[in-house]
Formats: C-alpha cells, structure tokens, sequence
C-alpha cells in the first residue's frame, strides 16, 4: 500500500502522552506540513501557533480551573484563520495534514475542539494581541502532540453505508 494512504488509514486519536519534549525537527516538519494544506483560492488565512508552556494553556474553557485538557501532551499546536467563509475549512485542512505528518513521523495526536470558545474569550484576544495578530481570527482547533503513551489503539471496523456512487 502507498505510505501516505497508510498514514492516513492507521492514525488514531491519542489521549495519553509521555512527558518527553518532541525533537525540534519533527515540530518543524508537522508546522510545515499544516503551512502547505489546501486552502480556498490559495488565500493561506490559518495560522499557527506553537504552545510549549504548560501555564498558556487554557482549560477554564471547559469550566475547569486545574486540568490538562491536552492529555499531558509535551506540543500543542493552535490553529486559527482570518475570518472569512472559508475559515473552518482551510484551518480542518492545516489540522489534518499535521496530525498525519505526526503520525508518520511516529508521534501521536489529537484534534481538541475549543479553539472557537478560547479565541473569542478575553485570554484568547489578549494572547492574539501578544503576538501581535491583529486581523479578526477564528479559532479552528488544537492538535495535541507528543509521543504515544501506552498501546496505539486499534483500527476501528469502519462503518457500513458511507460510500454511495452515482
């Protein structure tokens, strides 16, 4: 089987990581990957926003004050767009091609939805103004990143009645 098609076909969401800091050049492959993913007219609206510090990361989205809501993973990766029709679908895009470079390069992931909440929050503006982005953004997702702890889940069966052809 092709190597990309297997990569798509065999990576799984990880929630449990090591605490073990992913190499550099692997970081720097899976952000180049995300910076290449399609988008609508080649407007290439996403950005992303590499989060190391434990302390930046945001779980009062979730109603929690003290949780790591990245399953202990050592990278995340934020993902927002400048807002336009297209926002949701490019950053998808930016997602997926960096969680299968992760996957292929022998690292876990896992795409966590509240970048939407923490982008339009107070902390999520005051962070865009830190970095000095100041073109109206979406939050799009997070990709978790790190090595796997544990098992690699399995492949699920996948579902029947999904493929129609006309």
């Amino acid at each position: 089987m092709n190597e990309t098609i297997n990569t798509m076909l065999t990576r799984r969401s990880i929630r449990s990581f090591e605490d073990k800091q992913v190499n550099e050049a692997d970081i720097e492959q899976i952000v180049e990957a995300g910076l290449y993913a399609p988008s609508g007219m080649n407007c290439q609206t996403p950005i992303i926003i590499a989060i190391t510090d434990k302390k930046t990361r945001n779980a009062k989205i979730m109603g929690k004050e003290n949780c790591d809501p990245f399953y202990g993973a050592p990278f995340v990766l934020l993902v927002i767009a400048e807002k336009s029709p297209l926002s949701v679908y490019d950053g998808s895009c930016v997602i997926e091609n960096m969680m299968n470079a992760a996957h292929s390069l022998g690292l876990g992931s896992c795409w966590i939805h509240r970048a939407k909440e923490e982008i339009e929050s107070d902390w999520g503006k005051s962070l865009l103004k830190k970095l000095g982005i100041n073109n109206e953004c979406v939050g799009i997702g997070h990709v978790a990143v790190g090595y796997v702890k544990g098992e690699y889940p399995d492949v699920k069966p996948r579902k029947s009645n999904r493929y129609y052809r006309i």
